[in-house]
């Protein structure tokens, strides 16, 4: 069994940064190569980007323009894909006929196509692959699924400040629903541990928006509300808040920086640094490469948000609530769905 894993970084923009100093600190992970379209250049928000960049903040033996050089080289075993999110199905599919594992930031699919592009290449390649809707890692999330098993309410809102409802993008777009909100809807399936079967949603002045809210009805019966706002994130609360309700005992995260409880003797958490569970996710993945076994994150789990998102569009154009089945969403290649979904994420 190999002792290190090679890595080249694909797409060296914002969320590339936050991984290196993880990758520098997770021994078991070489960074071997770097790669964008551009080789340095500055960010929105005024930060150095680009494949020489990272290169040099990770140490790589070399950067490079060309994603066909990384494919092909033999001394990469694994790509961690931090493009912009519309290459992310694309990149995952061509890495997996190049036989490289994969680590693909979020969302790992913008459609249920490529979903079960992506899940079908997987599968017959054999190859791990992991993504990234790390919420579901956090010291929170697992110690309020200890103490609420299933619980009958969840909402999850996300606030961001733009200047309008919708931007020219709209939902599909770089900081639409999927990119920024997705979070919310795979934590609040991962907490409610049932399957969706009923998605009504509303945009901004009836129309398909990212200033949205989506109603999740489960097969339990629960339900789920995602919020997702981009006109102000000013009042009381932050960019992340969530509640679950179940019946006598209820619990509350703010920015996932604490956990609280009421109705229970049972402790929560009084303080959480926010990145925790971000941060564990290298060496997640090298262990997952290495050694095998449950993948913290599978291609199904990860495009869990995808479907949701794909019906709650259909339901803000229609204005009716959509019906769900995942088997008839999902690429299952012996019909089955895979124990990543049976388990609502629990993967031992």
């Amino acid at each position: 069994m190999a002792k290190q894993l090679n890595v080249a970084i694909i797409g060296c923009g914002g969320i590339s940064g936050a991984h290196i100093p993880n990758i520098l600190k997770t021994p078991e992970i070489h960074l071997v190569a770097t790669m964008d379209v551009i080789e340095e250049g500055v960010s929105r928000s005024g930060r150095r980007v680009g494949a020489r960049v990272r290169a040099e903040e990770g140490n790589a033996d070399y950067y490079t323009t060309d994603l066909d050089r990384i494919l092909s080289d033999p001394d990469i075993d694994a790509l961690l894909i931090c493009s912009t999110h519309d290459t992310h199905a694309d990149i995952a599919i061509k890495a997996c006929a190049a036989g490289k594992h994969i680590f693909a930031e979020k969302p790992l699919a913008m459609t249920l196509d490529e979903a079960r592009q992506v899940q079908k290449a997987v599968h017959e390649s054999g190859v791990q692959l992991m993504s990234g809707w790390w919420f579901k890692h956090s010291p929170v999330t697992k110690r309020l699924r200890e103490v609420i098993p299933q619980p009958y309410y969840t909402l999850f809102t996300c606030r961001v400040s733009y200047d309008k409802p919708n931007d020219p993008e709209g939902p599909y777009g770089r900081d639409g629903i999927l990119d920024n909100s997705g979070y919310n809807l795979h934590w609040i399936w991962h907490v409610m541990r049932s399957q969706p079967v009923e998605i009504l949603a509303m945009g901004y002045d009836g129309q398909p928006t990212n200033t949205s809210t989506i109603i999740i009805r489960f097969a339990n019966g629960g339900i789920g509300t995602s919020v997702f706002s981009t006109v102000g994130s000013g009042g009381a609360l932050p960019k992340h808040y969530a509640e679950v309700l179940a019946g006598s005992v209820s619990a509350a995260t703010v920015r996932f920086g604490n956990l609280t409880f009421q109705g229970t003797d049972e402790p929560g958490i009084e303080h959480n640094e926010y990145h925790n569970g971000f941060d564990e996710e290298m060496s997640m993945f090298a262990k997952l490469c290495l050694e095998g076994g449950p993948c913290p994150m599978d291609a199904w789990e990860a495009c869990i948000p995808t479907l949701i998102f794909e019906k709650a569009i259909e339901s803000m154009r229609t204005h009716q609530p959509v019906p769900v089945n995942i088997k008839e969403e999902f690429y299952l290649p012996d019909g089955n769905l895979p124990p990543s979904i049976e388990n609502f994420g629990d993967v031992g």
